[in-house]
């Protein structure tokens, strides 16, 4: 397979030997060709297949290849971004980052397996719901899958290997299932920019749903060695099994970092979340509307919906909470299409309840560390407000 590789000179070396040695280069596109010739001298590649970043446009007209391989760093896709604006199809760009905790989805999943009989709930979402739950307030234990972009399909093959694990022996006997507001219209797997999250799905359910390259042909990009790499559970931890809160000033618990955010806190609206919250949902509103991808979500939400029921787990649905700029700038054709969605969805499937975080009015904007993910006083605020409802549902159901 010819493969035009467009990467940076940092790093080669690391992402050489993750992919394929079959792979037949037909040029390396790199920011710094000195340095690379060196890298590529250590692994017995020809320093004749280098070209310059800034010869890329010349490079995209006369080399024959059948993918060109974006190694990005980061979320910025700006390798990728490059290409296409080449006039490149898109169905010969693939764009993968090896940087990015790779794998950490499998990870997540051999550690439940390991665990379920400990656990009497697990949750699904997008990074709304991943940043949104505190396990911590909750008086059942549970697990929350959710992961920055990560769509409804996923989520419901993640329910999946949830609800089968464990046996006669699983507890689990709620699923809390996060929605984005834009969930319906969603499909990761045709998302052009988030391409590099493929690899993640495909070590830890060898399923690229709607991608645009054959799995078996994604699978010949990378060593076999590289894909069967399993991640450590040493040190995992249950309220963060993605590496995210940590990271955040706002999310951490560590006491030097806790008294700052308590200092910085305030009842006022962060500055950089009423500037930056009104562009991001006019992005997220206005340009995810797409019929075919709605009808086909709508269909997994039921399936979803259904697989619990047949496993007598009740479903809990719920849209996490958004600063006020967000809300007031989010298209109302498209939130109310999904409220009307899970209506419909409650009157199908009567165990199903839906929490809508946008009605809460003890969260406010001081609530957010961005421009829509909540801190840990938001998450707090909001899953202690979860777990009321669902202790509440546990007393009905007992009268």
């Amino acid at each position: 397979m010819r493969i035009l590789l467009v990467t940076y000179t940092k790093n080669l070396v690391k992402r050489l030997a993750n992919l394929s040695s079959n792979l037949e280069y037909c040029g390396i596109v790199v920011d710094e060709v000195e340095p690379a010739k060196k890298a590529l001298e250590k692994i017995g590649l020809s320093r004749d297949l280098l070209y310059p970043m800034s010869n890329l446009s010349n490079c995209l007209e006369r080399i024959h290849y059948e993918y060109i391989l974006c190694a990005d760093m980061g979320w910025e896709n700006k390798l990728l971004q490059s290409v296409r604006a080449c006039g490149v199809s898109k169905n010969k760009t693939v764009g993968i980052n090896f940087f990015r905790n790779e794998f950490l989805t499998e990870r997540a999943l051999r550690y439940f397996n390991e665990h379920c009989t400990e656990f009497d709930m697990f949750a699904t979402g997008i990074s709304y719901a991943e940043t949104g739950l505190n396990v911590n307030c909750f008086k059942r234990k549970l697990f929350n899958f959710a992961r920055s972009s990560q769509d409804l399909y996923y989520n419901f093959l993640t329910a999946k290997f949830a609800i089968s694990c464990g046996g006669e022996h699983s507890k689990i006997r709620y699923a809390l299932i996060g929605l984005a507001p834009y969930e319906f219209h969603y499909d990761l797997s045709q998302s052009m920019n988030l391409q590099f999250l493929m690899l993640d799905y495909l070590v830890a359910f060898n399923d690229l749903h709607n991608f645009f390259v054959p799995i078996d042909t994604y699978r010949k990009f990378f060593r076999e060695e590289y894909l069967l790499n399993k991640l450590s559970l040493n040190d995992f931890d249950v309220n963060d099994p993605f590496l995210v809160k940590k990271k955040y000033h706002a999310y951490s618990v560590s006491s030097k970092i806790a008294a700052e955010n308590k200092k910085n806190v305030s009842k006022t609206p962060n500055k950089n979340v009423a500037k930056e919250a009104p562009v991001r949902a006019d992005g997220h509103g206005g340009k995810k509307d797409f019929p075919e991808t709605c009808l086909n979500n709508i269909k997994i939400l039921d399936d979803y919906l259904t697989l619990c029921e047949e496993n007598s787990i009740r479903p809990i649905m719920f849209l996490a909470p958004m600063p006020s700029t967000y809300m007031q700038n989010y298209s109302v054709n498209q939130i109310e299409e999904l409220r009307y969605i899970v209506e419909q969805a409650c009157q199908e499937h009567l165990s199903a309840r839906f929490i809508d975080g946008w009605e809460l009015d003890f969260i406010n904007d001081s609530d957010f560390y961005d421009k829509g993910h909540m801190n840990l006083q938001g998450a707090t605020k909001f899953s202690t407000y979860i777990n009321d409802f669902i202790e509440a549902l546990e007393t009905k159901s007992i009268e």
